[in-house]
């Protein structure tokens, strides 16, 4: 669409509130955004205005727009939350880091046992998140040095090591009874919670005293270990604040081209942790519903929610998450979220090439990469194949798929090969490719959406031998050859030969490398079931 149409578009556009798409020539959606006056904000883009490099970068490549009105601006961001998360458009924010946080859950059970968990559920209690050098595991050792509570997913017939050594009190063996076990559970919740009543550091002194004289010297040495993270623990207490304080602190800096937000952790009055996550900004003219945004993909990733302390109101984030939101001109609060405020200036200030150099790594090696293969769109989400097997025998084969440069591990797959012909490479990167490619539409969040690019680890052999497959499918494809890392291309003769130093390249090599490591490892899982169960 030229931009006489896109005008003419934008001149029915309605002027309520609402969500709009943007569109490359593809149809690929790059951008997602909200607004209270749609024809108002998308007036922004396309109407005589100065805009930074990132989202001048980005309306050059507006092919499309579409829109959807809703009733309320917070219906708005309930939208535009939920499409993010579906179409991961190559200019929004995203948090790229695939990794949640660490938990401490205490499963139901008739004895209840403790495990480190990043998915949370609506079963058993959980406590945390864990991080910047307060690891979950290091809690659960301490606490099973306190308490001596369970930590097996599934009650053994006879007492283990733990319970020889004192971090476990055997309810598999009956040598504890039910009371006096929850009796164990409440006192857990309330070291986690910060409300002790007993003296840890005695227990664990006294703990450590005798061993020593038992001449048990290692046992007495983790005693030693657990009380020096006993103190990494007291250290973070903050004082004149309430032990039962929980707040999760949102601050952010911003200026014409760069969003840093900043998050402070505060649980039971210990601040656990801050992080920052700096991004290249495109919506320069709504921070407030950037930093909404932001917030929602926070907890998406960490369910586990406290008091939101935040520079605006969040009206519309609070009804959504359903939690208190405050936005503090005195008090403690106030003191928090200017930390936090401050905080994110600082990184801005001192990470810009960091976070710079992180984006040239993943979106921006995504846009060089396009414009090497002559791509007419940037190959925002990308699959890549390879086959393992063992002298031709327990032939499988992975799918590992980047999103904006990143691994996108929950969307993996693995295959079985099944045609039956032995060592074949070529035969079996053929049945795969069949497979997946007839899955296209699919309701599977891993097939449905087709990739803009498909790479085949290998030479021009591996390429010829699929090409013809994925073609119809307006699918672009390359592989490329591990001995001088040369991509070879269906249509061309001669292979495409990067600097070492393309970011392009090492973007290529990443997803090979992981596509290997992801077949290795599922073939030796195979091959340990097959040996469990006794075949050869």
């Amino acid at each position: 669409m030229n931009r006489e149409k896109l005008l003419e578009k934008l001149r029915l556009t309605p002027e309520g509130a609402g969500v709009y798409l943007m569109r490359d020539m593809s149809g690929a959606v790059i951008y997602i955004g909200k607004a209270k006056n749609l024809k108002r904000r998308l007036s922004n883009y396309f109407i005589n205005k100065v805009h930074n490099e990132k989202t001048t970068a980005m309306i050059e490549k507006i092919a499309d727009f579409e829109y959807f009105v809703v009733k309320t601006e917070n219906d708005a961001l309930g939208l535009e939350a939920n499409l993010i998360n579906k179409h991961k458009p190559h200019y929004n924010i995203l948090l790229k880091d695939d990794k949640s946080f660490q938990y401490i859950k205490i499963c139901d059970d008739k004895f209840p046992y403790l495990v480190i968990t990043r998915k949370v559920d609506k079963r058993g209690k959980y406590f945390g998140p864990y991080y910047n050098g307060i690891w979950a595991r290091e809690v659960l050792n301490l606490i099973q040095a306190l308490l001596r509570v369970r930590t097996c997913k599934k009650m053994p017939k006879s007492a283990c090591l733990n319970y020889q050594i004192g971090r476990c009190s055997a309810p598999c063996e009956n040598k504890i009874s039910g009371e006096d076990y929850a009796k164990i559970i409440d006192n857990v919740k309330k070291f986690l919670r910060g409300e002790s009543d007993f003296n840890a550091r005695e227990i664990l002194t006294q703990k450590m005293q005798i061993a020593s004289e038992l001449e048990q010297f290692e046992l007495a040495i983790k005693y030693r270990t657990d009380l020096k993270f006993l103190d990494k623990l007291e250290e973070r207490v903050i004082t004149n604040i309430p032990r039962d304080l929980n707040l999760d602190v949102f601050g952010y800096f911003a200026n014409a081209s760069l969003f840093v937000a900043s998050v402070i952790n505060i649980r039971q009055g210990k601040m656990i942790g801050v992080q920052n996550f700096g991004f290249e900004l495109v919506d320069e003219g709504d921070i407030e519903g950037v930093l909404e945004n932001f917030v929602l993909q926070y907890y998406e990733k960490n369910p586990i929610r406290e008091q939101i302390v935040a520079e605006f109101e969040l009206e519309n984030v609070a009804e959504i998450l359903g939690t208190k939101v405050f936005n503090p001109k005195t008090s403690v609060k106030k003191q928090f979220l200017d930390t936090a405020n401050a905080n994110a200036k600082e990184y801005a200030e001192k990470s810009l090439e960091k976070i710079k150099f992180k984006t040239s790594f993943t979106s921006g090696a995504c846009e060089e990469l396009g414009v090497a293969l002559g791509m007419a769109k940037v190959p925002h989400k990308i699959e890549c194949y390879d086959i393992s097997h063992l002298s031709g025998e327990d032939m499988v084969a992975s799918m590992v798929v980047f999103v904006g440069g990143v691994a996108e591990r929950k969307l993996y797959r693995k295959f079985n090969i099944k045609h039956g012909q032995g060592n074949n490479d070529f035969l079996s990167m053929r049945e795969v490719l069949t497979r997946r490619l007839a899955r296209i539409g699919d309701a599977d969040v891993s097939f449905g959406a087709a990739p803009d690019l498909i790479v085949i680890d290998g030479g021009k052999g591996q390429l010829s031998a699929v090409s013809d497959l994925i073609e119809p499918h307006g699918i672009a494809v390359c592989s490329l050859a591990k001995q001088e890392e040369e991509i070879f291309l269906p249509s061309a003769t001669e292979s495409i030969k990067l600097s070492k130093r393309s970011f392009a390249l090492k973007l290529l090599m990443r997803i090979r490398d992981e596509a290997h490591r992801f077949a290795i490892t599922f073939n030796r899982s195979k091959r340990a079931v097959d040996k469990k169960r006794g075949r050869k």
